[in-house]
């Protein structure tokens, strides 16, 4: 059978991390191509620590025209690129490049995949009272998203309330935000949240059927209206779960994947997508994983 789906003019992009194996994110991106009729080929690409200057560095000669970066590289990444927008140096870490004249820019799209979760739900998070729980990347990520669209009040809650000091602090450099950090035990001092964010692992692997939250009368108490976990795998933590019977609306991180993969390539393309068609491809993306992938990680 003749493939000349491959071509002379077929631009190539790419996913680099160690490991790379389990990935996704070829899945989504071609899917989004074909879809929207983008002469592309996207690829997993095995990237180890000390090979990641001349891995950049070789892709920018091989005119590799965009490239996502997951883990452990979203923040070594940054010295060698020629540039990288607002949000990333926000965040201090780079998921997504763009290939200019100049070199690679590092931009970062998990703002975005956030955003595009809130409002396919008719949620905004302007005037909004917001609760984020954890005090790592996902968690600088969230606190950058909700400080930057306004939230009325931002509460990061981490076990070491140092760090959510910490984030607090950075955040306020880039986004005047009225934030405060507490321990994780404090979260039930505020009268009420209106979004809660998990940005922990709690409930993720060997942490199954946890949740950072162990009172399950939590979100109902504090009239919660949307519960959002960055995980998802499991589908469904017991997060989301408590969250449901309380009758919140539940989200969990497969559609943030999914929007941020889109957002990549509104950027590369400089274009940008019908969220209704978007949402129609996140659809069928999210049947395909939950009946055949969801032994990924």
């Amino acid at each position: 059978m003749i493939n000349d789906r491959v071509n002379g003019k077929t631009a190539v992009f790419g996913v680099i991390g160690d490991p790379i194996e389990h990935t996704f994110s070829p899945c989504i991106q071609n899917t989004f191509a074909d879809i929207l009729g983008k002469n592309i080929i996207y690829t997993a690409l095995h990237v180890m620590t000390g090979n990641l200057g001349d891995a950049i560095k070789g892709a920018y000669a091989l005119g590799i025209c965009g490239l996502n970066v997951t883990v452990p590289h979203k923040k070594e990444v940054i010295k060698y690129l020629c540039d990288i927008d607002k949000r990333a140096e926000a965040i201090g870490a780079v998921n997504t490049l763009k290939y200019t004249e100049n070199g690679y820019v590092g931009c970062n799209t998990d703002i975005i995949g956030i955003d595009y979760s809130l409002k396919i739900r008719n949620t905004d998070i302007k005037g909004k009272k917001v609760l984020l729980l954890g005090a790592g990347g996902s968690a600088c990520a969230a606190a950058v998203f909700a400080a930057s669209g306004g939230a009325e009040k931002i509460t990061i809650a981490n076990r070491t309330q140092s760090r959510a000091r910490e984030l607090a602090e950075h955040t306020n450099k880039y986004y005047k935000a009225d934030i405060e950090a507490i321990g994780i035990d404090e979260i039930g001092k505020n009268d009420s949240y209106d979004i809660v964010f998990n940005t922990t692992t709690v409930g993720f692997g060997k942490m199954e059927g946890m949740s950072p939250i162990e009172d399950e009368g939590f979100f109902e108490r504090k009239k919660v209206s949307l519960a959002f976990d960055t995980i998802y795998i499991p589908w469904k933590t017991k997060f989301i779960s408590d969250a449901e019977k309380a009758g919140v609306t539940a989200v969990n991180g497969f559609d943030m994947l999914i929007f941020q993969a889109a957002a990549a390539q509104e950027i590369w393309f400089d274009e940008k997508y019908d969220m209704g068609k978007i949402k129609n491809i996140r659809d069928e993306l999210e049947k395909y994983y939950r009946n055949t992938l969801t032994d990924r990680i």
